[in-house]
C-alpha cells in the first residue's frame, strides 16, 4: 500500500511539474502575441543616464546636488533590439563637462551594445543583463532556459511572474536570477535581476515599463525606467517605434572612434611604498596612476585616509599599515567623496572593523549598499560579513585623542560632488584631499579648483604647506602651487 501511495506521489509531482512547464510556456507565447510576435524592433525618443555612483553635472546643470542627481540626457535616443542575432545597441548626442570639474561643455556621444557574444548566457552576466532586461530579451530568454511560473501581488496588482536563470554562474558559485511580472495583459512590466557589485552588493536592478502603446500592430512601452541598487539610472521617454525594421543593420551604428565602454588592463602586481610625513603619520602609494592614502596613528587606534580606490590596493595598505603600526587595529577609514574610483577599497576596510568617516549627504549610499547581503559575490567583505557603520560629517568634525588631531571640513559648493570632504591635519600642516588636482605648470586651475580656494579661505585653512592630493602627483605639491593654479 506504502509504495502504491509512493508511486502515486511521484506521478501526481510528475504531473505538476509538467502543469508548470506548460504554464510557464503559454504565459511566454501569450505575452510575446501582445507584443506583436516581433523578430526585431527599435524605438526612439528622449532619455537621460548616469554612470553608477556619479551626477552627471551637464551643460543645463553644473553642480552635483546628489548621488545621480543630476542625470546627463541624450539627445536623438535610439535603440535597437535584434531577437534572431540575439544583441542590442543604443545609441545618441549628449552635452557634457569637461573632467575633473572644469565647466567646459564638450559635445559627446553615447553608445552602449549587447553583441551575440556577450548575450550568450553562458558568459558573465553584467555583459548581457541588459539585452535580458528589456521585455523581448527577457521572453527569448524565458523560452530558452527552463522558466518557472508564479503568481505575485506587488503593489496592489496581481502578476504572473516568470525566473529563469542564466547558465553562468556568479563568482560565489550562485545562480543569477531574472523574473520578469507580466501583467493580465499579457504585457511585461517589471524585469528585475541581481548583479554582485563592489559596493552594491547583491545589487538590484530593476526596469520598469509603462504606458504600453500601439504602434501599429505591435505594441511598446513610452516610458522605460531603470534603478540599480534603488537609484535611478537610466531612462527613456519613447515617441516612436518599429517592428521588425528593414534597415536594421544600419540603425543606431556605432561611433566612428570605436565603442568605448567600460574596462581596463591587467591588474598590475602592487609595490607599496611609504613617506613618514611625521611621527605616526605616513602616506601610502604605489607609483605612478596609484590613488595614495595617509594612515595617521591615535593613542589607541589607526585612521586611513582613503582606502586605495580598488580592493586590491586596499589590502595592500591594510598590509603595509600592520607592518608600520602592529597592533592598533584601524578603526576608520575617510571618504572623500562616494565616487567608484573612491570607494572600491572600502569594502576591505568594513571587513577590518573601520567605521566609514564620509559627509552627510554620503551616508544612505553607503549605509544601503554596504549592508546589502553579498551572497553573488567572492571578496574580503562576503567571506567576513560585518555591518557596515558611517560616521557622517555635516560643516567640519574633529578627531583627536588630544594628542593627535585631524579634522574633516565639507568642501561646497562644487561642480564635482556635493559630499566633498578634505582632512587637515595640523601638527604637520597638511591638507589632504580627493578630486582637485593641479593642473600642469602654466595651465588655468579648472573650476574644480577655482571653487577649493575660496572654501578653504572661508573656513580659515590657510595655513598648512603640503597638499597631498588621492591621485598620486608627480612631485609633492605645496599651498602655493595650489594658490597660483586660481592665480593668487
Amino acid at each position: 500500500m506504502m509504495k502504491r501511495l509512493a508511486s502515486g506521489a511521484i506521478v501526481l509531482s510528475l504531473l505538476g511539474g509538467n502543469a508548470l512547464a506548460q504554464d510557464a510556456a503559454q504565459t511566454i507565447a501569450d505575452a510575446r502575441a501582445a507584443l506583436g510576435d516581433v523578430r526585431s524592433i527599435t524605438y526612439s525618443g528622449s532619455a537621460k543616464y548616469v554612470s553608477f555612483q556619479q551626477c552627471a553635472a551637464n551643460a543645463t546643470a553644473m553642480i552635483c546636488h546628489g548621488m545621480h542627481d543630476p542625470m546627463r540626457p541624450i539627445m536623438g535616443y535610439v535603440r535597437v533590439i535584434d531577437l534572431e542575432a540575439p544583441s542590442s545597441r543604443h545609441t545618441g548626442s549628449t552635452v557634457n563637462v569637461g573632467g575633473g570639474g572644469s565647466t567646459t561643455v564638450t559635445p559627446g556621444t553615447f553608445f552602449q551594445q549587447v553583441t551575440p557574444e556577450q548575450a550568450n548566457v553562458s558568459q558573465p552576466w553584467g555583459g548581457s543583463l541588459e539585452f535580458y532586461i528589456t521585455p523581448w530579451g527577457f521572453l527569448r530568454g524565458a523560452a530558452e532556459n527552463d522558466a518557472t511560473v508564479s503568481r505575485q501581488r506587488m503593489d496592489g496588482v496581481d502578476y504572473t511572474v516568470l525566473s529563469w536563470s542564466p547558465e553562468v554562474l556568479a563568482p560565489s558559485g550562485a545562480s543569477y536570477v531574472v523574473n520578469g511580472y507580466v501583467n493580465d495583459d499579457n504585457l511585461v512590466e517589471r524585469v528585475e535581476t541581481w548583479l554582485g557589485e563592489n559596493i552594491m552588493g547583491d545589487m538590484h536592478i530593476v526596469a520598469s515599463y509603462t504606458d504600453w502603446r500601439d504602434f501599429g500592430g505591435f505594441t511598446a512601452p513610452t516610458q522605460i525606467v531603470q534603478t540599480r541598487g534603488g537609484w535611478p539610472f537610466f531612462e527613456v521617454a519613447v515617441t516612436s517605434a518599429t517592428a521588425n525594421p528593414p534597415d536594421l543593420a544600419s540603425l543606431a551604428p556605432a561611433p566612428a572612434d570605436g565603442p568605448g565602454g567600460f574596462g581596463g588592463g591587467q591588474q598590475q602586481a602592487l609595490e607599496v611604498m611609504t613617506e613618514e610625513l611625521g611621527e605616526g603619520l605616513y602616506r601610502l602609494t604605489t607609483g605612478p596612476g596609484s590613488y595614495d592614502s595617509l594612515i595617521i596613528e591615535f593613542e589607541d587606534h589607526i585612521m586611513m585616509l582613503e582606502a586605495g580606490q580598488s580592493q586590491a590596493r586596499a589590502l595592500a595598505y591594510i598590509e603595509e599599515t600592520k607592518r608600520l603600526i602592529p597592533d592598533k587595529p584601524i578603526r576608520y577609514i575617510m571618504n572623500t567623496h562616494a565616487h567608484a574610483d573612491h570607494t572600491g577599497g572600502i569594502p576591505a576596510l568594513v571587513a577590518e572593523g573601520a567605521t566609514i568617516i564620509t559627509h552627510a549627504n554620503n551616508r544612505e549610499f553607503f549605509e544601503r549598499a554596504l549592508n546589502t547581503p553579498r551572497t553573488l559575490l567572492d571578496d574580503t567583505l562576503s567571506r567576513n560579513p560585518r555591518p557596515a557603520w558611517v560616521d557622517p560629517v555635516e560643516d567640519f568634525k574633529v578627531y583627536t585623542d588630544g594628542n593627535r588631531t585631524v579634522v574633516m571640513y565639507h568642501i561646497w559648493p562644487t561642480p564635482h560632488s556635493n559630499g566633498l570632504l578634505v582632512a587637515h591635519i595640523p601638527r604637520e600642516r597638511i591638507i589632504y584631499q580627493g578630486d582637485f588636482s593641479l593642473p600642469q605648470p602654466g595651465q588655468p586651475g579648472n573650476d574644480h579648483i577655482r571653487a577649493l580656494v575660496p572654501a578653504l579661505e572661508k573656513l580659515g585653512l590657510s595655513d598648512f604647506d603640503r597638499y597631498i592630493n588621492t591621485h598620486r602627483s608627480a612631485e609633492p605639491q605645496t599651498r602655493d602651487d595650489l594658490w597660483r593654479a586660481v592665480g593668487r
